[in-house]
């Protein structure tokens, strides 16, 4: 495998394209740079995250092996896995790119999670069969039940709550954007005797600002809290998230859904925690008390930054005609709300409305701008109060 930091991290070869400047100053380590092994590691799925995160450990010199489609790990084979940057940097990295699991002989320090939820069971599957005993699993898949199933199926000792608050798409197979540089990782131990310091050097070291947390399901419902804001309503009506977070009959749709999550969460013992680049507990406060014609702006404002070009990944799946991770997001808050005792009327609806038109029993041309419709079908008024007529 090519390395373009080779060794140890202590010896940096940037492989930054010659007419561009050197990216910005790395966080700060929280270790010392000769402390921290080369590590090998194995990305399982090679889509946005698995990408983004595959070129910034490949570069450092760790020994990536990216697990994705054969027509994505051939192209990364031909030509490398590109990372391109939102200040126009651009990185090149060669980690060996297989489509078949059979193809690693060896065991591995670590497997790094990053297909979409509902390919999970599968993957564990594929995991168990190769009989490994010791790597750690790092899962940074969206929704809040993944590491659950992790742990059931390998031991919570050995899985590792993973999330990224950075926004990265697909460009073509092998090159992934970054879509903003604002945001880092969050790790969390299920199991309370992992210590974890040295995985968040290790990440540092590779580029990426990393925090840690005691509480996995705290930082995993926070991030969610974040995933959930105008996703399915951009998805259902087809409009950017600005849009939708300025427009005051949708506001009020996002309002309700996201005080629905916010209780289901406390419901569940859990607070919201400050993920990387994101003061969460503040937006809760905000959203769940301040005043419309204030925070609409403010919103919109964010929320068109934190994602920059990029589609909120319901659209971009439903665009495509690809299966929508509704267990992960609508889905997750109405599964655990009904355990907790909570009602999910808007999440519900939600959920199904964009159930009907992946599956082509509603046609998206009927609900695109159909703001009626929505407002009907999650029985909101403009005010974001539900109606009195029972569902």
């Amino acid at each position: 495998m090519e390395r373009w930091w080779a060794g140890r991290a202590s010896r940096p070869r940037h492989s930054w394209g010659s007419s561009m400047r050197r990216p910005g100053r790395r966080p700060e380590p929280i270790m010392p740079v000769e402390s921290v092994p080369v590590r090998r590691i194995l990305i399982f799925g090679a889509g946005a995250v698995g990408g983004y995160l595959g070129a910034m450990l490949s570069a450092f010199g760790h020994q990536v092996i990216l697990l994705g489609r054969p027509h994505v790990a051939e192209a990364i084979q031909r030509h490398g896995l590109t990372l391109l940057r939102p200040d126009g940097l651009q990185l090149t990295t060669r980690p060996h790119a297989i489509s078949d699991l059979d193809a690693v002989h060896s065991e591995v320090d670590a497997i790094f999670l990053t297909v979409k939820a509902y390919d999970t069971e599968a993957a564990i599957a594929a995991i168990q069969r190769k009989g490994w005993r010791s790597p750690l699993l790092f899962c940074w898949q969206n929704g809040v039940d993944g590491e659950a199933r992790l742990a059931t199926a390998f031991g919570a000792e050995r899985v590792v709550a993973g999330t990224l608050t950075q926004p990265v798409s697909v460009v073509a197979p092998g090159v992934v954007r970054l879509e903003r540089t604002r945001g880092g990782l969050g790790l969390a131990p299920m199991a309370p005797v992992q210590d974890l310091r040295e995985w968040q050097a290790l990440l540092q070291m590779a580029g990426f600002s990393t925090r840690l947390y005691l509480d996995p399901q705290a930082m995993k419902w926070s991030k969610l809290l974040l995933n959930l804001i105008a996703n399915a309503t951009c998805a259902i009506l087809d409009w950017p998230t600005e849009r939708v977070l300025r427009d005051p009959r949708t506001f009020a749709v996002e309002r309700a859904a996201f005080r629905e999550a916010l209780t289901v969460m406390r419901a569940l013992g859990l607070r919201p925690v400050p993920l990387p680049g994101y003061p969460v507990p503040l937006l809760a406060w905000a959203i769940r008390w301040g005043p419309d014609p204030l925070l609409r702006p403010i919103l919109a404002a964010m929320g068109a930054r934190g994602r920059g070009e990029k589609l909120p990944s319901l659209h971009q799946d439903l665009q495509r005609g690809a299966r929508l991770e509704l267990e992960a997001y609508c889905g997750a808050v109405v599964r655990h709300g009904a355990r907790a005792g909570v009602p999910t009327p808007v999440h519900a609806a939600l959920a199904r409305i964009l159930e009907d038109l992946a599956e082509g029993r509603e046609d998206r041309a009927t609900w695109r701008d159909n703001v009626a419709a929505l407002l009907e079908r999650t029985r909101l008024h403009a005010s974001g109060r539900l109606t009195a007529r029972a569902s």
